[in-house]
């Protein structure tokens, strides 16, 4: 068990001297500004491209959808069959 809490140990040592190492150099931070750089204009670009979607200018316009809510006669049919029984 002690060897494996030291091997633990060792790992977790060598890993944060790793980013330390790399992480805070001048080298990956110039790399890392680089790479958003190169993506944001990758993004401008795809939005660029895309189509607009027109739609109506006025979209606040009521619409009538007094036909669509209205009964059906069909449904009053259906109560009166089942009030017959």
């Amino acid at each position: 068990m002690k060897l494996f809490k030291t091997l633990n140990f060792v790992i977790f040592i060598i890993f944060f001297i790793f980013i330390i190492k790399y992480y805070i150099s001048d080298n990956f931070l110039d790399k890392k500004k680089l790479a958003r750089k190169n993506y944001k204009t990758f993004l401008n670009n795809k939005i660029s491209k895309m189509n607009n979607i027109t739609s109506k200018k006025n979209f606040k316009e009521f619409q009538d959808n007094s036909e669509y809510f209205k009964k059906n006669t069909e449904e009053k049919e259906f109560w009166k069959l089942l009030k017959k029984k």
